[in-house]
C-alpha cells in the first residue's frame, strides 16, 4: 500500500476516522476536490455533503457537515460539525 496517505477526521465529540486512505472526495465551498497522496499543501472549507475514501480499491461514504480541510505532506485533516457513514 504504497499510494495510501493518513487521513483523520474529527467532530467536536471524537475522532471520527483515524487511518488510511488511497484517495478521497470531499465537496468544498468552492466544489468537489479529489486529494491523493503527495497532495500539495491546501487548507479549504468544508460544505455539507458525502465525503468518499477509498482504501483498498473500494470506496466508503460518508456524510459530513461543514467545517475545514488541511492537507499537508504527512497528513489530510478533517475537521466538521458531524460524520456518520451512510
Amino acid at each position: 500500500m504504497a499510494n495510501v496517505f493518513a487521513l483523520e477526521i474529527v467532530t467536536p465529540d471524537k475522532t471520527f476516522y483515524n487511518g488510511n486512505a488511497e484517495m478521497i472526495v470531499v465537496r468544498t465551498t468552492e466544489g468537489d476536490r479529489g486529494i491523493l497522496k503527495n497532495h500539495r499543501p491546501l487548507v479549504a472549507g468544508l460544505a455539507t455533503g458525502t465525503l468518499r475514501i477509498k482504501l483498498d480499491g473500494k470506496y466508503k461514504d460518508a456524510k459530513v457537515s461543514g467545517g475545514f480541510m488541511n492537507v499537508d505532506k504527512e497528513k489530510t485533516v478533517i475537521v466538521t460539525e458531524s460524520a456518520e457513514w451512510i
